[in-house]
This record gives C-alpha cells, sequence and structure tokens, in this order.
C-alpha cells in the first residue's frame, strides 16, 4: 500500500504542476522593457579605449526605430583591431548580446560591426548598436600637410583655390595631387601660388629637378603650362618625413566650340550622312584631349515621339592623335539612321575627367587613374531635317 500512495502522490505532484502552466501564461509584451537593454559602455579585453560616443537607439511604444551607433577612439599605439567586448551593463538574464561577451571580432575604421540585442523571453523583441573605432593621432607626431593653396594669374584677371586633394595612384614621386581649376582661360607660364602649410619647410621643383626653398613671404611666379610637372614638398623639422604634392593646374571649361551649333545638310530619308569635320572645336586647357566620343546625348527632337536621336558625334584631330594646348580639333557627325522625315535634335554632352597615368583629359569611365577633378561638361547642339 504504501508503494502504491507515493506513485499516487508523484502523479499527482506532475498533473498540479502541468495545471499551474496552464494557467500562468506568460506575457512578454508586458514583462520586457527595451529602454534596460541600452549600452552605457563598450570596453575591450585588449586594451583601454581614450574615447567613446554613444548614440542610443530611439524606441517607441517598446520598439527599435532607429538603430544605435557607437563609435570608439583608441590609442595611437593600438597593433591589432582585433578586440573583444570585455563586458555589457545590461541584466544578462533577461537579455542577449550578439556578438556575445568574450566573442573576439575584426573591427575596423571604415566599417561598422552591428550587435544585436535580444530579449531571452521574446526573440522579436532587440536593438542594435552599429560600432566602429578610430584610431587617435600620435601627438608626438608633426602634421604635414598644404591647407590653403592659392593661384593668381599674372594679370590678376583671374584667381582660383584647391578645387581636389586626392592621392595619386600611379606616380611614383608624389604622395597626393592637388588641383586648382581656373574659371577661365588664363597664361599657364606664369601663375605665382600663395600657400598655407602645416610643417617646418616648404619646397618646391620643376620637371623632377631638385627642390629648392619656395619664398612664403613674397610668393614666386611658376610656369605651370604643360609639359611642365610641378611639385611641392612639406617636410618636418628633422627632414626625417616629408609630403609630396603634384600640382594640376587648367581651366575648368577646356573644350571650347568654334561655333554655337552643328547644322547637318538637308539628308533625304534612307541616305546616310558622314560629317568629317563639319565643325571645329579649340583646346584652350592646360592638357592635351584625347579622341572622344559623347557620354550622353540630352534633349532629342524627333519628329514623332519614341524615334531615337540619329546623330552620332566625336572630337578628334586630323593627323589623328591627342589635341594638344592651343591646337584646334574637328567635329565629326555621321548619321545612318534616318526613319522618317522632319526636324532633328539633341545636344552631345561629354564628360571630361583627367588621366593622370597619361596626363590627359579623357571622357572614359572614371577609374582608380581616371577622375572627375572638376572640370564642366562639353555640351555640343547638333540639329538637322530629313526630307522625304
Amino acid at each position: 500500500m504504501r508503494k502504491v500512495f507515493i506513485q499516487s502522490l508523484i502523479l499527482a505532484l506532475l498533473f498540479s504542476g502541468c495545471s499551474s502552466d496552464n494557467n500562468t501564461p506568460i506575457n512578454p509584451d508586458e514583462e520586457i522593457n527595451l529602454q534596460e537593454a541600452k549600452l552605457s559602455n563598450f570596453p575591450f579585453e585588449e586594451i583601454d579605449y581614450v574615447g567613446i560616443q554613444i548614440t542610443q537607439p530611439i524606441l517607441d511604444n517598446n520598439e527599435e526605430l532607429y538603430e544605435g551607433v557607437i563609435i570608439i577612439t583608441l590609442p595611437h599605439t593600438i597593433t591589432s583591431l582585433a578586440l573583444t567586448l570585455k563586458s555589457v551593463n545590461i541584466d544578462t538574464s533577461k537579455f542577449n548580446i550578439f556578438p556575445s561577451v568574450g566573442s573576439q571580432e575584426n573591427f575596423s575604421e571604415i566599417d561598422y560591426m552591428r550587435y544585436e540585442i535580444t530579449s531571452n523571453t521574446n526573440p522579436e523583441m532587440s536593438i542594435h548598436y552599429n560600432v566602429r573605432v578610430i584610431i587617435a593621432p600620435n601627438p608626438d607626431e608633426e602634421k604635414l600637410s598644404i591647407s590653403s593653396f592659392e593661384l593668381l594669374a599674372n594679370d590678376n584677371s583671374s584667381s582660383t583655390n584647391i578645387n581636389l586633394i586626392k592621392e595619386a595612384k600611379s606616380t611614383q614621386i608624389a604622395d597626393s595631387l592637388l588641383v586648382c581649376l581656373f574659371p577661365t582661360t588664363i597664361d599657364f607660364s606664369d601663375i605665382k601660388p600663395v600657400i598655407e602649410y602645416i610643417g617646418s619647410k616648404i619646397e618646391y621643383r620643376i620637371n623632377g629637378e631638385n627642390f629648392s626653398e619656395y619664398p612664403i613671404e613674397t610668393g614666386r611666379s611658376i610656369d605651370f603650362e604643360y609639359p611642365n610637372t610641378v611639385d611641392f614638398k612639406i617636410s618636418n623639422s628633422t627632414n626625417s618625413k616629408s609630403i609630396v604634392y603634384r600640382i594640376i593646374v587648367d581651366t575648368q571649361n577646356p573644350i571650347f566650340f568654334n561655333q554655337e551649333e552643328v547644322v547637318i545638310p538637308d539628308l533625304q530619308m534612307g541616305n546616310t550622312y558622314n560629317g568629317i569635320g563639319i565643325g571645329s572645336w579649340t583646346n584652350k586647357g592646360n592638357y592635351p584631349i584625347s579622341t572622344m566620343g559623347p557620354n550622353e546625348y540630352t534633349n532629342v527632337t524627333t519628329p514623332v515621339a519614341g524615334l531615337n536621336n540619329i546623330f552620332v558625334a566625336t572630337l578628334s584631330k586630323d593627323t589623328g592623335g591627342n589635341i594638344n594646348p592651343g591646337e584646334d580639333g574637328t567635329i565629326n557627325v555621321v548619321v545612318t539612321n534616318t526613319p522618317i522625315e522632319g526636324e532633328y535634335e539633341a545636344t552631345a554632352v561629354f564628360h571630361l575627367n583627367f588621366n593622370e597615368n597619361s596626363w590627359e583629359i579623357v571622357s572614359s569611365p572614371i577609374d582608380d587613374y581616371v577622375n572627375n577633378i572638376g572640370y564642366n561638361n562639353a555640351e555640343l547642339n547638333i540639329s538637322g531635317r530629313i526630307t522625304n
């Protein structure tokens, strides 16, 4: 009898427990407060940070509207960005963080590492922090840079400031390219730079010769006319470190069309037209310009809606090759598609980019060596009539 009593008691307790669970349902929405999941710190095991900026997630009615951001400044002595989150201030019995505390991750100064903090009782309730690091500069390292670079034309007709500074990709004798584009065409052989810089000494050279000191107080006229190359070097107090800038000087509008519009002769339907040299243009810039076609056609007008542009334009040189500064080139317009009679118009748009491998202006796609340095687009209006 005693054995039967004990078994009955165990069964009764089990049924009692099941009954209790069914009668007390859990409502996670009432018990979870995502405000408690917010981080107030982000320490690493490997190194102490020197600064931290936390932008908290924005919550509305216990739902995340915007994710949080954490930016951590690390000392300049750090050698590896493989770092481990050391601890969190949240209650880990209520919330879980992933990647987890103790997990080593590869952090970056560019890309964010996304951390998710989730409720243990309702995985659908969570907030997020996007974390990246910044390495503090070495306070003992002397900074070197050109902070202001103003050019004045010899006749005081025009001036320009730095348009762009970019890392030099193709040249081994310069660290950066410094671009100055004048709004008009000037005499590029006689320009005086006015410079402000950070460092102990500034020097310059033309065409790879030895560097000589540049007189900051008085300035000095320099011949920037192509094919000359001009470099400026900023050095520290011990001459143990320097940075070299190669200067690009040009006008924003190097292509000048010698007619406002190119008009092809009247053309009968079904015929083609080969307008080699129908117009001319001049290179009024400081660098060679390659043969090029338009990057796009805009303002296309046709007799009937839905027809395509019929003009194919190119800019070239009679004898072939690049069009050097001061030289004239030809405008060529070819028509092979004459579907119906009527008036046709289009604007050929040339995107002008600088190729630092060949030191020429091109319309080819941008890559590591071909860059948009601030030239204005060259636009050529074309029109013609197709007759029956």
